[in-house]
């Protein structure tokens, strides 16, 4: 199950990994009306897209998430929504100081090194930021898997199957013009459109491997 928050911000590129690695996304859009539900049924993992600061079904998102945690469903969050998870478990967020978009490589913690996810992934790993709003400090059960340079948390896990991620994988140029962004900006996000691919495809790929059972330990695509 895949939770839309806003028609600009979609899977993009996660949708052909997803697939690729054996999952069938059913996309929930609340923008369009569609109902969050109280848990994730009959679906094998649950993905939360950004878009959804400020959104009026954010109570009925955050509650999903935590009780996706409590169920052990593999759940991966990304921007506003990874951070309506960790702030649900007592983390706190602040305004970012300035709003400066774009690629940018995060540097893998060795907390991560045991991970289902990233413990195989790259030392530097490479995201596109785009958000107003980050996360200060995280829930003191989490485990910080990949932060900025400056420490500001970028990659956690809470539990031993949700994963939070600050920034995005799923952009790309197209996507960026879609939420105002410039050319140049556009063009800089799809140069790196191979480095994000090298990295993040095969983290989808054990993450899928995941929800349906199979083992998550490899950092080679898993297919059947």
């Amino acid at each position: 199950m895949v939770i839309e928050n806003a028609p600009t911000w979609h899977l993009g590129r996660l949708e052909t990994w997803l697939i690729d690695a054996g999952l069938e996304p059913e996309v929930l859009r609340p923008h369009t009306g569609d109902a969050i539900p109280e848990r994730v049924d009959h679906h094998d993992a649950l993905i939360a897209l950004g878009g959804g600061r400020g959104a009026a079904w954010t109570p009925e998102l955050t509650a999903l998430l935590r009780t996706t945690v409590a169920d052990r469903l593999p759940l991966l969050a990304f921007c506003s929504s990874a951070r309506s998870l960790a702030t649900s478990f007592g983390a706190t967020t602040t305004p970012v100081e300035s709003f400066n978009p774009g690629p940018r490589l995060i540097g893998r913690r060795d907390a991560a090194a045991d991970d289902p996810l990233f413990g195989t992934a790259p030392m530097a790993i490479d995201v596109i930021r785009w958000r107003h709003e980050t996360l200060t400090d995280l829930p003191p059960d989490a485990r910080l898997l990949a932060a900025t340079p400056d420490g500001e948390p970028e990659i956690f896990r809470i539990g031993d199957r949700a994963w939070g991620i600050q920034s995005h994988v799923e952009f790309d140029g197209a996507m960026v013009l879609g939420l105002d962004g410039d050319g140049e900006l556009a063009r800089r996000v799809d140069a790196v459109t191979e480095h994000l691919a090298e990295t993040w495809r095969p983290i989808i790929d054990r993450f899928a491997a995941l929800a349906q059972g199979r083992t998550a330990s490899s950092p080679l695509p898993l297919l059947d």
